[in-house]
């Protein structure tokens, strides 16, 4: 088993989970994820852990999919990975690093569950624009 610890640790609730438990919310056809995101992981490790939530398939087969459904990444992100707790634990924000973990080989990761969508998005623009990791708080919208 391999596992891919984040170098930022300040927080209770990061803890290990597997990649294969982790469905992608969002697909991006250009390939970032290889040119942009892949260089940065590895060479300076994955800074903070992937942020996940919780949701119902009836949800993703309703709301999510009437938000999402017509978009070409569509058929790259469904069907999604539904535990053994019958939930879908959805990365919103983070989909390039799961991809690279992926192509790099890992089974796990470390993880943070979130509430739901907004906390997510709040946490995970915080570790962005805040940076706590090397303490650069940015303007960056």
């Amino acid at each position: 088993m391999r596992h891919c610890d984040s170098l930022w640790q300040d927080h209770s609730g990061i803890h290990r989970v597997q990649l294969t438990k982790l469905s992608p919310m969002g697909w991006h056809a250009d390939n970032r994820w290889y040119w942009r995101d892949l260089p940065r992981v590895m060479d300076d490790g994955l800074w903070y852990p992937i942020l996940y939530y919780k949701c119902t398939l009836a949800w993703w087969n309703t709301s999510y999919y009437k938000r999402k459904g017509t978009h070409p990444m569509w058929k790259h992100i469904n069907p999604p990975i539904v535990n053994e707790d019958n939930m879908i634990w959805g990365v919103y924000m983070g989909t390039n690093r799961l991809q690279c973990l992926k192509f790099m080989g890992y089974n796990s990761v470390d993880c943070i569950e979130c509430k739901g969508q907004a906390e997510l998005i709040e946490l995970g623009l915080h570790l962005r624009d805040k940076d706590p990791l090397h303490g650069n708080a940015t303007d960056a919208v």
